[in-house]
């Protein structure tokens, strides 16, 4: 059995292929997702940042509105993963009616 190659039957009775593979330690598409986490980390700890600034120097109007932009900011910290599955691991998910031909043992 071909090791690379998961073949897994759900609870609703569908077989499904997964044809992934691991993301290679610090390639060009795991940097990317590194970076792409980091800076929207960095973009968060920033807003922090200037909004309990403006909340100790008694800027409250100011400080809600960072407050805000953090909020409004969150989801970027997904962005990078979420990506990154819809784009590999998303695509190479197969359904199957019955077991696949080329499947080992099959």
């Amino acid at each position: 059995m071909d090791p690379a190659r998961l073949y897994e039957v759900g609870r609703d009775g569908v077989p499904r292929t997964d044809a992934t593979e691991p993301m290679e330690w610090l390639g060009p598409r795991h940097r990317r997702l590194l970076a792409s986490v980091a800076g929207a980390a960095a973009l968060e700890g920033g807003l922090v940042a200037i909004t309990i600034l403006c909340f100790v120097i008694g800027a409250r109007v100011w400080s809600a509105i960072f407050a805000l932009a953090t909020l409004a900011a969150a989801p970027l910290l997904l962005l990078g993963p979420v990506l990154d599955w819809w784009r590999h691991r998303r695509g190479r998910r197969q359904r199957h009616l019955a077991r696949p031909d080329h499947f080992p043992g099959g």
